[in-house]
């Protein structure tokens, strides 16, 4: 399947692509933190970035089949290969400091970054030395990883998160075995898993038996975590294993039930896992909030999820954090970080102010941050890391952005098996027959094959702004599969017809299934009516305040006031608790839709969230969470 969108899903990717994946300096500075071993004197993450930015610029490329990019992504490969070393190490780590910090994260996106990479190398040659060098790569971990005389256990290589860092590693250690199914990769994973994840504490049993929420856990990290239960994702599909199965399904319900937020992702508490749904609208904390590496992770944990079990609930929380969270994240204004920007350490406002003077004013072109009640965009550089010899700077959050924006254009359309269909006598049987299934509407066209027979989808939508979306056919040949249609939960209405014939069964929050013979002509139509709603702030009885807060949501949009359209951090009245909303031709800062929403008399403009806030000063202070008038 080969698609080939419009509309700001598409915008996204390819700002991505064109301002930091094409980034020449970017790649030399990242994969010359190999060299030498710059993480010894902090036990720090250089070494991760490399990896970071080589799987999702290889997701990227996916999609965008871009050669320039192609060709990058073959140099930094070939020159990462060069800095492995005779037992197949590569680290920023020094032998003496190895297996400390971070140091088997980072290794842990060397091996993801070359992994990526085998899976879109078109040189058979490049490809078997990538394949090989993974495999050397990771045999050195093992050799010192593990049970056994001389060996550290994986728990404690890492003196940060009782070494969930460290067990992260098992999503690339079970996609080696995948690709190169060698007896000692599978059981280096059934180590890990055996081993819990945690120092001390079994992460893994403790979501199988479902007794409390990760935000209970002793250990919460959000994005360590998450990653960890992709891992178990990949291990539990491998080894057919229903138990390891039903973990990460049950942990990510509880995420659902407990950490979801009002524009996507979690973690309202730095980074961490901290009853995000109740803690959202706390008026004790104004710290950072909803890391952009924890809303990819998300996303990434959840679509795959969704893949397994095919739950709606799962990608429409995917949606909504793209279409919010991650797209607030993109630095689509050029912006840089301002006064009010914070630094971990004292000299890092000046390496980062010397290197944004070098690039020509340029910043990063991710932010680490995301506000929900009134503040600004901006507000720090997430793992920030200096290096040569602080003239340059990278962060966590700016090398996984673009796997986020990469994920979405994936899962938008997918191909479908095992559909049932009627046998020439009659019966019923599962005969694999390929469907088609469209998650998230996206503008543009989308070419598959099924039984051989070319079909091409062309999408007509402003989704996620407006719910009407019109879908054409063009085919070789009639031929009969069945389209899968997914009705978003907040639809208040839905209605889907085929060549002007009304459809039953289109629920919201569930999949309509269409099965019929196909030709060229065929025209499905979905008429989504969506409205602007109110959500309200939980009730916390160690915060009375934290409830009296409501947000406005539009289809699946988080809508914000920004300062640049009037005031913030002012309260409201909702009144008799409905609003209306008039959508506006035109707004006067740059957005993908701004609405004038009434409510109780008042009449407020609001943008979409992702737009809000994005010259990263207090000019543009924006909110989701609008304090509630106590008179």
């Amino acid at each position: 399947m080969r698609a080939v969108y419009e509309g700001i899903a598409d915008r996204m990717i390819r700002l991505v692509e064109e301002k930091q994946l094409k980034d020449r300096e970017l790649w030399r500075l990242v994969t010359k933190q190999f060299a030498k071993t710059p993480d010894d004197a902090d036990h720090g993450w250089r070494g991760e970035y490399w990896g970071k930015l080589m799987r999702g610029a290889c997701m990227t490329w996916q999609y965008t089949q871009d050669e320039e990019l192609y060709g990058i992504l073959t140099e930094s490969v070939r020159e990462l290969l060069a800095f492995q070393e005779a037992d197949g190490r590569i680290s920023t780590y020094s032998r003496q400091e190895e297996f400390q910090g971070w140091d088997i994260w980072c290794r842990k996106y060397v091996l993801l970054g070359l992994i990526h990479f085998y899976e879109i190398c078109r040189e058979p040659e490049l490809g078997k030395q990538v394949l090989e060098a993974a495999g050397r790569h990771l045999d050195a971990i093992m050799e010192r990883i593990g049970d056994g005389e001389g060996k550290k256990r994986i728990t404690l290589a890492s003196d940060a998160w009782k070494g969930i860092n460290s067990s992260s590693i098992l999503e690339p250690v079970v996609r080696l075995y995948m690709l190169n199914p060698q007896g000692r990769y599978l059981e280096f994973a059934d180590y890990i898993v055996e081993n819990g994840g945690a120092e001390g504490f079994d992460i893994f049993q403790a979501a199988f038996e479902d007794r409390m929420y990760p935000y209970e856990y002793p250990v919460v990290k959000a994005y360590e975590l998450m990653s960890c239960f992709e891992g178990l994702l990949f291990y539990a599909q491998v080894k057919k294993d229903d138990h390891w199965r039903q973990a990460v399904i049950r942990f990510a319900d509880r995420l659902l039930e407990s950490e979801a937020v009002v524009v996507g992702g979690s973690g309202c508490h730095h980074e961490l896992f901290n009853h995000s749904s109740l803690m959202q609208t706390g008026t004790e904390y104004d710290g950072l909030m909803l890391e952009t590496c924890v809303t990819v992770t998300w996303m990434k944990l959840l679509s795959r999820v969704y893949e397994m079990t095919g739950d709606e609930r799962y990608l429409e929380e995917v949606e909504r954090s793209a279409f919010n969270a991650l797209y607030g994240a993109v630095n689509t204004e050029n912006s840089t970080c301002g006064p009010e920007t914070v630094f971990d350490e004292p000299n890092y406002r000046d390496v980062y102010d010397r290197a944004v003077a070098q690039n020509g004013g340029r910043g990063q072109l991710f932010d680490s941050y995301s506000p929900l009640r009134a503040g600004i965009r901006g507000r720090a550089v997430g793992g920030f890391k200096s290096m040569e010899q602080e003239t340059a700077y990278c962060g966590c959050c700016i090398a996984i952005g673009a796997a986020g924006t990469a994920l979405v254009p994936a899962l938008a359309v997918r191909e479908s098996y095992g559909m049932e269909r009627d046998d020439s006598d009659g019966k019923k049987g599962i005969h694999g027959v390929r469907g088609v299934e469209f998650g998230i509407y996206l503008p543009g066209r989308i070419y598959t094959a099924v039984e051989g027979i070319p079909v091409e989808f062309s999408v007509d939508t402003d989704y996620p702004v407006d719910g009407r979306t019109a879908i054409s056919m063009k085919t070789d040949e009639e031929v009969e599969f069945p389209i899968r249609l997914r009705i978003p939960s907040f639809a208040e209405k839905a209605k889907v017809f085929v060549n002007g014939e009304e459809q039953e069964g289109a629920l919201p929050g569930t999949f309509l299934e269409l099965c019929r013979r196909w030709k060229t002509g065929d025209r499905i139509q979905l008429d989504l009516s969506f409205g602007p709603r109110l959500v309200y702030g939980m009730d916390n009885p160690k915060d009375p305040d934290s409830g009296a807060h409501v947000a406005v949501l539009y289809g699946p949009l988080a809508l914000a006031r920004d300062q640049r359209l009037g005031q913030t951090g002012t309260c409201v009245r909702p009144g008799d608790g409905k609003a209306s909303a008039r959508r506006l031709e035109s707004v006067k800062i740059p957005c993908q839709c701004g609405f004038e929403v009434e409510l109780g008399g008042e009449k407020l403009l609001m943008v979409d969230y992702a737009s809000a806030g994005k010259t990263w000063l207090r000019d543009s202070q924006a909110e989701v969470w609008m304090r509630l008038s106590k008179i």
